[in-house]
């Protein structure tokens, strides 16, 4: 059984507390740590969880930490876990820049240890069945909305919600981005609330990706339009379906892929403690976040410099 201690209780923490109790034949969750003394008194008579006052005690504690704190901290407490020999898993964004997480991939490698980061997403039912059926996509088309709040806006809508879909994207192309022309906007916060971006691929793909945190709606889908098929997700209802495409087929019909009702944000830590129980590789590694989050950091750029 894997000791582990969660760093940070906010909203996302918390439901990592949540999880990991109820996991108790993977993970046995000796404690946590928070700066924030409201959030300290809250968990502890939730959860009845230990609380450690000092960072380095729980490091000391545990086989791996998870972190869950704002983004501005994730490199320093990471390199922390990584100096003492401590698994971690990482919530997205992995860092606050590209710049820290390529430092990070150097000092996990000096470790030798596991370290996975939270694209939730992947790790979505629908996507999990939709997988087998994508292949070789020509066009992907994202859209993620999300009504507006003040969580969150540490960073901007490109690094909270549409990494999500850069991610989804890198993986199941698995080809360099040529070019990018990109798009965004404040609207309610002090980052960039709205985003666009249009990607196109060496391999000839193209991904269009929209994200917003000022919508009146929530949304989260994705389609891979292929040579013979269509592919359609919905993460948030998790469903998926299947359309069939040939010059014959005028009236395409659409078919339900089916899709296990999974927990998701259970079934990444899981694989985290496979990943260390089997010495493996994770399903998200540093190098795929790392990969990720540079994209994002273009977008921003993009973005940024347009806005002149």
């Amino acid at each position: 059984m894997l000791k582990i201690g969660v760093v940070g209780t906010g909203h996302l923490g918390k439901i990592h507390v949540k999880n990991l109790l109820e996991m108790s034949m993977d993970f046995d969750l000796r404690g946590f740590f928070d700066t924030d003394i409201s959030k300290v008194k809250e968990v502890e008579e939730e959860f009845k969880l230990n609380f450690f006052p000092h960072l380095e005690d729980l490091i000391q504690s545990v086989d791996a930490l998870l972190i869950a704190s704002p983004t501005n901290s994730h490199f320093s407490i990471a390199v922390q876990a990584l100096k003492n020999g401590k698994h971690v898993f990482i919530e997205k964004p992995v860092c606050l820049t590209s710049e820290e997480s390529k430092k990070l991939l150097r000092y996990a490698q000096e470790a030798a240890v596991v370290v996975q980061v939270g694209h939730v997403e992947r790790f979505n039912p629908a996507l999990l069945a939709a997988t087998p059926f994508i292949e070789q996509p020509l066009f992907i088309e994202s859209r993620r909305m999300a009504p507006f709040q003040k969580r969150g806006t540490d960073v901007s809508v490109v690094y909270d919600l549409m990494i999500h879909d850069i991610d989804i994207a890198l993986k199941v192309i698995n080809s360099n981005v040529k070019k990018m022309a990109s798009f965004g906007m404040k609207v309610l916060s002090d980052s960039i609330d709205f985003a666009s971006v249009r990607l196109e691929f060496e391999n000839g793909c193209m991904a269009n990706i929209t994200a917003s945190r000022v919508s009146d709606a929530r949304e989260r889908k994705t389609s891979f339009l292929m040579a013979d098929r269509q592919v359609s997700i919905d993460y948030l209802n998790k469903e998926a379906t299947i359309v069939q495409i040939s010059p014959q087929n005028i009236q395409m019909k659409s078919d339900a892929i089916p899709v296990d009702d999974l927990n998701a944000i259970k079934r990444e830590l899981s694989s985290f403690a496979l990943s260390i129980q089997e010495g493996k590789k994770p399903t998200v590694s540093l190098e795929d976040a790392h990969r990720a989050l540079q994209i994002a950091e273009l977008i921003s750029d993009q973005i940024q410099d347009s806005s002149y």
